[in-house]
Order: structure tokens, then C-alpha cells, then sequence
């Protein structure tokens, strides 16, 4: 118990310190700076970072004490590689979203409806393309590793067959996506450019949650319906 609380203590204020570093006007600037001139490097560091914290707090729920995931340092880079490609690809759809709407539509380039539509149609296209692909390769990629770390080394018809799709389709396709994170995604295509893939990594802490609070009803539910049948 006191380990955990210990840990609990270390998680909130590595999260309140990178929230003040990036709160605190000179620490800001240089953050601004260096997210300007490294876009994927700063991409990189930020999900390497808070994606596999959130991944911390997931497993910390669902045992209810800190555990360390299964080929932690490989997680922590494919997250890092993925905020890459984030990063590459948040400016990719803004980009193209933005110039389609500019070319054909009737609202003023900088009316707040016009951000908004723009934010939103560039949320829908982005997770119902790259953002499918980018969890089931997440997903594979997870489970690659875990794998590995069992002693097993799998083809890539057991990588596939280990994977669990329907869950992956009914939870994570169908609910997650549309509604959260479609509209996640609105709300952070309406910050600056800059603040971008640090607002979609602090958002996979939340997602954790989610995930986690989403199993444990699963399980809840199997065990009752086994109970009654």
C-alpha cells in the first residue's frame, strides 16, 4: 500500500510539473520554440512521455497498484515513433481540410463557425481514416511485444489471430471514435498548431481511463450473466 501511494504521489506531480513547465511563461516560450523547430522530435518526446503515463494509470486502475507494462522501453518507443507520425499527420489533414473548405465554401475565412466546421470535418476524416489504422497497428504492435516478452516469436497470422477484433471493432472503432474521440479531436484542431499533438498525447491519459473503466464493466457484466445463466 505504501508503494502505492508513493507512486501515486510520483505520477500526479511528474503530470503537474510538465503542466506548469508548459503553463509558465518562460518555459512556454521555449517550448514554442522547440516545437517549431523539431515538430517530429517534440512529437516523439511528448507521446513517448504522457502516452506511456496514461498507460501507467491504466494498468494502475485495473490492479490497483503500479505495475510496470511487458517491454516497457519498446512501448516507450513505438509511442514516440507514433507521436511522430502524429505530428506529421495532424498538419496533413489541417492542411488539406482547410484549403478544400477555403476553395468551396460561403462562410468568412475567420468566423468562428468556419474554424469550427473545418475543426470538426478535419476530426471526422482524420479518425475515420489514419485513426482506425493507427489503433490496429497500436494494437498489433502491443501485442507483438507481449509476446516477444513470453518467450514467443509470432508469424504474422498468430500476431493477427492474437489479436482480439471484435473488441477492437465494437468498443473501439464504434464507440470510442464518434464519441470521444471525434469530439477530442475537434476541440484540440481549435488550438494553435503548437499545442496540437501535446493536447492529443495528454488526451491518451484520458482514453486509459476509459479503456480500463470500459474492461472492468465488461468483466462485471460476463460474471453476472454467468451468474444468472
Amino acid at each position: 500500500m505504501k508503494r502505492t501511494a508513493i507512486g501515486d504521489v510520483l505520477w500526479v506531480s511528474t503530470l503537474s510539473i510538465i503542466t506548469a513547465l508548459l503553463a509558465l511563461p518562460l518555459t512556454h516560450q521555449i517550448f514554442i520554440r522547440w516545437t517549431s523547430s523539431h515538430p517530429y522530435w517534440m512529437g516523439f518526446f511528448k507521446f513517448a512521455l504522457l502516452a506511456t503515463m496514461g498507460e501507467l494509470l491504466a494498468l494502475r486502475i485495473a490492479h490497483r497498484g503500479w505495475k510496470r507494462p511487458v517491454g516497457m522501453i519498446w512501448k516507450i518507443i513505438v509511442w514516440g515513433i507514433l507521436g511522430a507520425l502524429i505530428t506529421f499527420m495532424f498538419s496533413f489533414y489541417s492542411a488539406g481540410v482547410s484549403a478544400i473548405i477555403a476553395g468551396g465554401t460561403t462562410l468568412p475565412n475567420n468566423s468562428f463557425l468556419s474554424i469550427l466546421i473545418t475543426a470538426f470535418l478535419t476530426s471526422v476524416l482524420m479518425n475515420l481514416t489514419f485513426g482506425i489504422v493507427f489503433m490496429a497497428g497500436h494494437r498489433m504492435s502491443d501485442t507483438y511485444i507481449e509476446m516477444r516478452f513470453n518467450h514467443k516469436k509470432p508469424s504474422l497470422k498468430e500476431l493477427i489471430q492474437a489479436v482480439d477484433w471484435e473488441g477492437f471493432m465494437a468498443f473501439v472503432v464504434f464507440k470510442t471514435i464518434p464519441l470521444f474521440w471525434i469530439p477530442a479531436h475537434t476541440l484540440t484542431f481549435l488550438l494553435p498548431e503548437s499545442y496540437r499533438v501535446v493536447a492529443a498525447a495528454y488526451l491518451s491519459i484520458i482514453l486509459g481511463v476509459i479503456l480500463v473503466s470500459a474492461n472492468r464493466m465488461n468483466k462485471a457484466r460476463a460474471v453476472n450473466e454467468d451468474s444468472t445463466g
